[in-house]
Formats: structure tokens, sequence, C-alpha cells
């Protein structure tokens, strides 16, 4: 599959301002709001137009999550951009019987996202200071989605979650397979803040003790 002709689907600065209405216009004047699974599917099928449509939606989202684990602007911009030309090269490969589309997007933002951790750290783009281990971390060294992610499929992740608490339970699953932040979260559980990041750090605790994750630890 060749790659857009219009490079503009693809302007990247684009997601710091109002989402871009007018882009995604022609879908909804045919018809009704269409789902990721159906926008990919026309991707599947050559429809490169419908790549524009998924970034609108999913742009703002990439962003926030390689931000997250890059800590800086110009390489998570590079990481979100490439994760959508990597969706629009690779839609063939989703599968929707494991997993929404939604899913699927956001575990390639963080797997990209990761890689390209590992990869400035090992040249040393972070200067010698300490950034710490990603908010996200199970294994004190290791990431969740490079060392869960990548060795658990999507539903061996929701195995190891629905050993946890409810509530610790939803945060995880809103924060990694959503791409919510935490004040997102709150909104959503209509909880404080404070409360949120309880049931984040609580539920980490108790996946470190998960006989998958410990798996991990010994490969």
């Amino acid at each position: 599959m060749n790659l857009p002709n219009d490079e503009r689907v693809l302007s990247f600065p684009a997601i710091w301002e109002e989402p871009r209405l007018e882009s995604s216009a022609e879908y909804h004047r045919a018809e009704a709001p269409v789902t990721d699974e159906e926008v990919l599917g026309r991707l599947k099928a050559g429809d490169s137009t419908a790549l524009t449509l998924l970034f609108d939606r999913y742009a703002r989202v990439a962003l926030g999550i390689a931000l997250r684990i890059l800590r800086d602007s110009g390489e998570a911009e590079d990481v979100a951009q490439e994760s959508f030309l990597y969706i629009y090269q690779k839609a063939s490969l989703f599968d929707p019987r494991k997993g929404n589309a939604r899913s699927w997007i956001i575990h390639i933002v963080y797997h990209r996202s990761f890689d390209r951790r590992n990869y400035l750290g090992r040249r040393g783009f972070y200067g010698g200071t300490d950034t710490g281990p990603a908010p996200d971390t199970l294994l004190g060294s290791t990431d969740l989605d490079r060392e869960v992610g990548a060795k658990l499929d999507h539903e061996q992740l929701k195995k190891a979650f629905a050993q946890l608490e409810e509530r610790q339970r939803r945060t995880l699953e809103l924060f990694y397979f959503e791409g919510f932040d935490l004040k997102e979260i709150s909104e959503v559980l209509a909880e404080p803040v404070g409360n949120i990041r309880h049931h984040y750090y609580r539920g980490l605790q108790k996946l470190r003790k998960n006989s998958f994750v410990k798996k991990l630890g010994k490969k």
C-alpha cells in the first residue's frame, strides 16, 4: 500500500489546534458517524482519506501518550505521526476478535513510544538526566507495554487486570487500553484525582505480584 499522496493528511502540528471538523465532513454528510473499526476497514480497502478521520479522533490522545513517555515534545510528535503512518500501512493487521480499534491504536502508540524512549536513552539523548521510570512501570526497570504488552496479548492483559479490585481494574483499563491520563480518568469515574492515583498505584503494586508479570522478570 502506498502512502497518501496528500501529505497534509499528516500535518501533525494541527493537533495543537481545535479538531479539524472539515476533514471528516464528507463522512458525516453522507451517513451516520462511522465506527473506528469501519474506518480501519476503509484503510484496509485502500481509502487513504479514512486516515484523516482517525487522525482527528486520536491525534491528541497519541501525542499525550507519547509525551508522557518521552518527555520531549518534538520526539513525541515524531512518534505520534509515525504511529499514524504505521496504522495506514498496517491496517490489515487489525483483528477485531482480539480487541477494539481504539485499544489497537493506543497499543501501537505505547509500543513505538517505549521503543523510541529506549533508543534515545541508549544514545544519551537525555544527557545523563535521571528521567526516572515511566509512570507505568511494573518490574522496576521495565515498562508495561514493552515487557507485558509485547509478550502477552490483549486477552491475557485483561485477565491480569480482572484479578484487581473494580476501581483499580477500571483505572488501569482506562489508562492502558483507552489512553486516558489520570485527570481524565477522574472525570470518567467521577472521583477526585487523588483517589484515582491511589487506585492506579495500588493496582500496579498488585500486578507486580501477578503470575504473568512475574514470569517476565525471569526471561
